[in-house]
Parts: structure tokens; C-alpha cells; sequence
């Protein structure tokens, strides 16, 4: 089957001083300074060798004060990419999309689709995706380079085939491996983080996946090596209320609706992230990550429609992660780095107030997903092939290939490798 994929990369600008929190509590992995070059060159001349590459949509998202100057930093980096067929979404692009939404009357959810936070930055990569036709959306991240010319094909391998047990494979993920060469996460973490330390889980994980078969049905989702079908992206939303792990929580939210993410043990990318250091910041949005996570599973066991995810089902990693006993065990890794880390007051006060804070938003958005969830294709349908759209957004032309969307595809048999 003929797939027109298009490659999405979001990028993280900042001031020439940041601390790397944007506003509502977001906070990022990495951000460039807009004086800076950063990693988003190194990814876009990998992507130079790629066999198939047709659109690379770049979603600029930058902190409040730099938006216009972040956007002008990365379309001068385009500029050496001319070979490239590149949009750029800034925020003056964001706007235009919005004002759609305000058309077809979604306004009230601009703020899941938008240049704030992991998971609405990756609807917005969808919505764009949408508006030009494309049927398959490619995720990667600015730090990341791409080995292999033949990349898209690997990410299109088993794309809109069925399965021996006759489901669809609509979404799937690949891994990440390092500058050793090595597709694990480093296990010697420090003393305080005897109750925090999710890499042995995750190898555990990865150790059975990498000797399994090419396609296996995937317990973990790496963001930045990801691929979703239209029937997938088109009916599956990202959640934007939970603070980091989008990507693990798209896997969730797909079994919840009856649908799976698959695992590609030949699908992979090299991540050269910039150096820098555990912070307390991110630890804070780990926890509010994983209490929303856990509440937003029980809270779907009340809804009839959708089906019930356990945490036993996603051991080794991250099922330990999903159990209720976390709010003990960040409770304690906060006081333990308060005594082991330099940011001592950091660690103290999450202890004491994040802790009952992160629970309390949980009990308050725990439900706003699944209401997103009710309006989200109609969302995808409104924006679908939109001509006048896709020409104000930079570029002419959709996908001579692009399908309709409620059209479905005809699944053919997945090689058994």
C-alpha cells in the first residue's frame, strides 16, 4: 500500500537565559536559545539522505516574549535546507489554525492543540498533518539523528496491515539508542532514587522486545520515534492535561478505545540530546505525571465504553509505575533527594505541597480527556484536506495521494519477520 507520510518535529526554543519553565507549570527536557544553533540543524541534514522524505512539518514552540523571534531563528535554519520541503508552525500559524477551529465551531479546543505543553504541541503536529491530507504522520525530535536512507520505510513497515489475530496495525513505536550504541537506559542512579528508578523496568522491557519478532505489540511509546495512521491519529487524541510521558499515555489511551501500539524492534534513531542535569522541575512534573496517570485509569473504569487497563498488563514497565503505592514512593524520593541533592528546599517543598497538589489535579482533569476524546474526530474531519488552510500555512498544494478521511483502508497481511 502507497502511504504518504509526513515527518513532524517539535522544537523548543527559549530566551537567551532560561530556566526552561514556559508558564502553567510546562516545563521541557531542552530548550535552545534563539542565539544559539542547537540540535534542529544536525537532525534536518540527517533527514538530507532519507529515501521518500516529502513534508517536514517543524512546530516551534518557545516561551512567552521569544515566539516571533523563535520562529524567525528557525525559518533561518530552513533556509539552508531549501532541497527540503519544509513548513514551518509558529505561532502566527498556530492562530490561523485556531481561527478555524473558531469556524467550525471547536473553538473551546484550541488550548489541546496548540505550542503549550508535549501533548497538545503533538495534536497540533496531527492537525497540521490533516490539513495537507497526509494519511500517516511521522514523529521524530530536533535531537535526534537519522541513520538510515531507508527510514520512512522501516516506519511504514506493517503500517495498515493486519495482524495474524486480524487487528490493524494503525499506530507503532520504535526505540532510541545513544552515543554507545546502546538502546538501554543507564541503571547507577543515586542512593535517593532506590524508589524512583525506572530503568531496570524499562530494560527489562526492551531485553524481550529487541530478541522478540520485528512487530510486537509494545508496552512502551517513544515519543520521538512514532508512527500513527490516520484511523489512529484521526479517532486517538494525545492528552494535553498530563504534564510529560505523552507518548506512554497515548499507548494507554489507545487500549482504553480498543486499539494497540506496536512495537518495531528494526525501527530505531540515534538521540543525542544536549548535556544538562536532573532538576527538581522535572521531578515535579514526574509526579504529576504519574498521579494523573493512575487516577485517569481508575476514573475510566466507571466509563462503559472503554476498556479497563490494569497495571499488571504493563509489566515489567510501566505497570509498577501505574499502581496507586507511587504516591508513597514519591513521597519518600522527595525527602531522600531533599537530604542527597543540592536542591534541597526544591526537594522539601515538593514533598510537602506538590505532593497534595499533583493529587488534587488529578481529581480535577482526571475526566477532561475523555470529553476531549467525544469531539477530537470531528475536530481531524473539520480540518481534513483543507486547500485555503494549507496555502496560508506556507506551502500550495495537499497530497496528490491524499485520501478522504472516513474513507477506510483495504489491510492487507503483515510479513511475519
Amino acid at each position: 500500500m502507497n502511504l504518504n507520510p509526513a515527518i513532524v518535529i517539535p522544537t523548543y526554543w527559549c530566551g537567551r537565559r532560561s530556566t526552561h519553565s514556559i508558564n502553567r507549570g510546562v516545563v521541557y527536557d531542552h530548550m535552545t536559545p534563539i542565539d544559539q544553533p542547537g540540535e534542529l540543524p544536525r537532525c534536518l541534514e540527517s533527514l538530507r539522505h532519507v529515501v521518500g522524505v516529502d513534508r517536514i512539518i517543524l512546530l516551534v514552540a518557545a516561551e512567552p516574549g521569544v515566539e516571533n523571534q523563535a520562529s524567525e531563528r528557525v525559518r533561518a535554519i530552513t533556509d539552508h535546507f531549501m532541497d527540503l520541503n519544509i513548513v514551518v508552525i509558529g505561532d502566527a500559524e498556530m492562530r490561523l489554525i485556531h481561527r478555524r477551529f473558531e469556524q467550525v465551531g471547536v473553538g473551546e479546543y484550541k488550548g489541546a492543540a496548540c505550542l503549550t505543553g508535549y501533548g497538545a504541541i503533538r495534536n497540533l503536529g496531527l492537525i497540521v498533518a490533516s490539513i495537507f491530507g497526509h494519511d500517516t504522520v511521522v514523529f521524530i525530535d530536533d535531537d535526534e539523528v537519522i541513520p538510515n536512507a531507508d527510514f520512512l520505510e522501516r516506519a511504514m513497515h506493517g503500517i495498515a496491515c493486519k495482524t495474524p489475530t486480524g487487528s490493524i496495525i494503525t499506530a507503532k513505536t520504535g526505540f532510541f539508542y545513544d552515543s554507545y550504541d546502546s538502546p538501554k537506559a543507564p541503571e547507577d542512579v543515586p542512593w535517593y532514587d532506590r524508589f524512583w528508578n525506572k530503568a531496570a523496568d524499562f530494560n527489562d522491557y526492551i531485553d524481550g522486545a529487541l530478541r522478540g519478532p520485528r512487530l510486537s505489540r509494545s508496552n512502551v511509546c517513544c515519543g520521538g520515534c512514532m508512527v500513527l495512521h490516520a484511523d489512529s491519529y484521526g479517532s486517538i487524541a494525545f492528552d494535553p492535561w498530563i504534564a510529560r510521558g505523552e507518548d506512554l499515555d497515548y499507548l494507554i489511551n489507545a487500549r482504553m478505545y480498543g486499539n494497540d501500539v506496536w512495537f518495531d524492534n528494526q525501527f530505531s534513531l540515534l538521540h543525542l540530546p544536549p548535556e544538562g542535569s536532573q532538576h527538581s522541575s522535572r521531578f515535579e512534573q514526574d509526579v504529576y505525571r504519574w498521579f494523573y496517570e493512575v487516577r485517569k485509569i481508575e476514573f475510566a473504569k466507571t466509563q462503559i465504553d472503554l476498556m479497563q487497563i490494569t497495571p499488571s498488563t504493563l509489566d515489567p514497565y510501566p505497570g509498577p509505575w501505574l499502581d496507586p503505592s507511587i504516591h508513597r514512593r514519591a513521597r519518600f524520593t522527595a525527602y531522600l533527594r531533599a537530604i542527597g541533592h543540592k536542591e534541597h528546599a526544591e526537594y522539601f517543598r515538593i514533598g510537602n505541597k506538590t505532593i497534595k497538589n499533583a493529587g488534587e489535579f488529578a481529581r480535577e482533569n482526571c475526566a477532561n480527556y475523555f470529553e476531549l476524546q467525544h469531539q477530537w474526530p470531528n475536530i481531524v474531519r473539520a480540518m481534513w484536506s483543507n486547500s485555503a488552510l494549507a496555502t496560508q500555512l506556507g506551502t500550495s498544494g495537499l497530497q496528490s495521494s491524499s485520501a478522504s478521511y472516513t474513507s477506510r483502508f483495504s489491510a492487507v497481511t503483515a510479513e511475519q519477520e
